[in-house]
């Protein structure tokens, strides 16, 4: 369990801390975190492949450059080689929404499996069965995609009105991303864990996740640029990147459950 600050007091905050830095960086977190991280990459694009096959399906050319907004506020940074990517993806989309949604589908598990399995360390917790397993993984898949659809039709509404209120139309992109984070944030708090959490629990640790996202998405952007993957790694550099991104939004979602410790036995399957 968590040192528990009672009393307030530097050695307190040193040990939490310092408990939390032991957490985040034990193996079984880094590899769960690294589990996460590929299987998320492995149902990006097919999920931005479905998602612009669905912009396609709306009038105007609107939703299309508000789902690119949106994406540059997830993925913070190569936001040229992102627009080139989402390019092509727009030609292909019509012909492959049906091979993208198996890619999802099977690789949702990989991604909600891991996260599971990460909140158990945390909070606690027993394993589901296999098929409850994937049937939640699913239902979470399709939850974050409808919650990207929701961002991408509040930045559409955002940008109408662009004339009357530039200042709110330039930064609808960015409330919208940062609602859908939290949402997310809340969602997998919520549902994952077995026995589930309270709403109090998971929304304070949803709290804890988008602010620390939101920050950490910064200090990402300036150090990536530091780094220079471009001359080390050459054209991979972008998929460098998002597998690094991934990495760290993981560390992220480990890092809120931690943040708001819950009070109950460490059950087993």
């Amino acid at each position: 369990m968590s040192p528990r600050l009672r009393g307030g007091g530097r050695r307190s905050v040193c040990s939490r801390s310092w408990w939390l830095a032991r957490e985040l960086l034990a193996r079984d977190t880094m590899v769960i975190t690294n589990a996460i991280a590929f299987n998320f990459l492995l149902c990006l694009f097919p999920l931005v492949l479905v998602l612009v096959a669905v912009s396609q399906q709306l009038p105007g050319r609107r939703a299309a450059s508000a789902l690119l907004l949106v994406l540059n506020e997830i993925i913070p940074f190569e936001h040229e080689a992102l627009a080139a990517s989402l390019q092509g993806l727009r030609k292909v989309a019509r012909g492959l929404e049906v091979v993208s949604l198996l890619l999802i589908v099977w690789g949702s598990s990989g991604i909600f499996i891991p996260v599971e399995m990460a909140l158990q360390r945390a909070w606690g917790g027993r394993t589901r069965v296999f098929l409850r397993s994937r049937l939640v993984a699913f239902l979470m898949t399709v939850a974050g995609g409808l919650l990207a659809i929701l961002s991408v039709s509040m930045t559409v509404a955002a940008r109408a009105y662009s004339r009357e209120w530039p200042t709110g139309a330039r930064y609808g992109a960015k409330a919208s991303a940062l609602v859908l984070t939290c949402l997310l944030f809340y969602l997998i708090y919520r549902v994952i864990p077995e026995p589930p959490v309270g709403n109090r629990v998971a929304v304070r640790a949803a709290l804890w996740a988008g602010v620390a996202w939101e920050a950490v998405k910064y200090l990402f952007v300036i150090n990536l640029a530091r780094a220079n993957l471009q001359a080390v790694y050459g054209p991979l550099a972008f998929a460098v990147s998002l597998m690094l991104w991934a990495y760290v939004s993981s560390l992220v979602l480990v890092l809120g459950a931690l943040m708001v410790p819950v009070d109950r036995p460490r059950l087993t399957a």
